[in-house]
């Protein structure tokens, strides 16, 4: 009866700790690769877990990793974009660039952009000042792929 017992608390305290790190799990971003550019120097990625779709809009959080670092040091980029899936189009709200991959390290300095620089949350929050242009996407272009996996959702 003491070897049952023992076994069954055993249980109970494996199937909690797995249950503790479902729901720690969820907190985090959930950053699945999107697509690759053709020469293979960049990945994209999304946090699938915090895209926002409102109409034929998609919000999402993206990485931009580079296989290897920018002239001005950027090795990743952490960027909060905006997709049109009708007009075919994108525009940043939010981007900071990092000398480390998956947009960690340092940051480095904003490269002139109006948009505002991202923070630690992976909230999607719109401010009217930090918006950017519509940017067309090209046909063939990673923008297009990336596009595309995002506007499924």
């Amino acid at each position: 009866m003491a070897y049952a017992t023992q076994l069954l608390r055993q249980s109970f305290l494996c199937l909690s700790f797995l249950a503790g790190l479902a729901c720690v799990s969820q907190a985090y971003a959930e950053w699945e690769v999107q697509t690759i550019s053709a020469d293979k120097k960049v990945v994209i990625y999304a946090d699938t877990a915090s895209l926002k779709r409102e109409g034929d809009f998609v919000f999402a959080w993206i990485i931009y990793n580079r296989s290897a670092a920018a002239p001005d040091g950027a090795v990743s980029s952490k960027a909060l974009n905006q997709y049109d899936c009708t007009q075919y189009r994108a525009r940043a709200w939010q981007q900071s660039f990092f000398d480390a991959p998956m947009g960690s390290g340092r940051r480095l300095p904003p490269r002139g952009r109006s948009t505002c620089e991202t923070g630690e949350s992976l909230d999607i929050t719109m401010e009217s000042q930090c918006q950017s242009p519509w940017l067309p996407i090209q046909r063939g272009t990673t923008g297009e792929d990336l596009l595309r996996a995002l506007c499924v959702f």
